[in-house]
């Protein structure tokens, strides 16, 4: 937000603050994490700020992780690890503990503006991560469980992974899994997502199908996506939630 980013140039005039997204669900963690870790690959060196914070003003740790030619700041819950890991990996953590390099006051119940942006921006203005407070060890860090795909039923059980604001459905389902069940472009699966149990058609781009059709596309992250054209997946599977599981299977042979 926009108060944020006054208090990163009022430390670090010369930084250059790109918003990558404040469309995040409210206490949505593992969208974050997702969004971030899918965007970092396109930036330069950079010092990363996130801030999906629903333990704000607990024990939670402040911290600043180093990965690649990356910096990541943000709470020790699991927001930067997946972004990390897609730049290298963590190569070192430390807790924000030094008052000093904060806003005055802090407050319990914006650690966006008082901790975290005043790191980003002494980050960028060369700070060494060390000065922020101790090391911690990466297997201490929180971590995410990895979105899941197993094989089930004589398909693929995954999980919807993000829901973008067109209704589009990203699952943990990949190209691999599709080709595995012998679907090639223009043939038809079936997906179960909750009660509903619905036919998809395998497209390359929106475009390829009529109005309305359910389709399964490839994204461009490289996941297979539940889309419809000129309209919205999540609508019509009932606004399934982040987590929800989808088996995805060859429809049944025509008797």
């Amino acid at each position: 937000m926009a108060v944020c980013k006054a208090v990163i140039r009022s430390i670090a005039a010369e930084a250059d603050v790109f918003d990558l997204t404040h469309l995040i669900r409210p206490f949505g963690v593992r969208e974050g994490a997702a969004v971030l870790s899918e965007s970092v690959g396109w930036f330069p060196r950079a010092v990363h700020l996130a801030v999906v914070d629903p333990g704000v003003g607990s024990d939670r740790k402040a911290i600043v992780v180093s990965a690649g030619d990356a910096l990541f700041v943000g709470p020790d819950n699991g927001l930067l690890l997946a972004a990390a890991d897609r730049v290298g990996g963590v190569a070192g953590a430390w807790q924000i503990t030094n008052r000093d390099l904060g806003l005055p006051g802090r407050s319990s119940t914006f650690h966006g503006r008082d901790v975290f942006a005043p790191a980003a921006a002494h980050l960028a203005g060369g700070a060494p991560p060390e000065v922020f407070g101790p090391p911690l060890e990466v297997v201490s860090l929180v971590r995410l469980p990895e979105p899941a795909v197993i094989e089930a039923d004589g398909g693929y059980l995954g999980e919807i992974v993000l829901v973008d604001r067109f209704g589009n459905l990203q699952t943990s389902l990949t190209r691999r899994h599709v080709e595995s069940l012998g679907l090639r472009a223009g043939n038809r699966a079936q997906v179960e997502v909750g009660n509903r149990t619905l036919g998809a058609v395998l497209r390359e781009s929106y475009s390829y199908g009529s109005t309305g059709e359910l389709q399964l596309i490839e994204d461009s992250h490289g996941s297979m996506a539940l889309c419809v054209n000129l309209g919205s997946a999540a609508a019509l599977l009932g606004h399934p939630a982040l987590g929800s599981q989808i088996l995805l299977k060859r429809p049944p042979a025509r008797q």
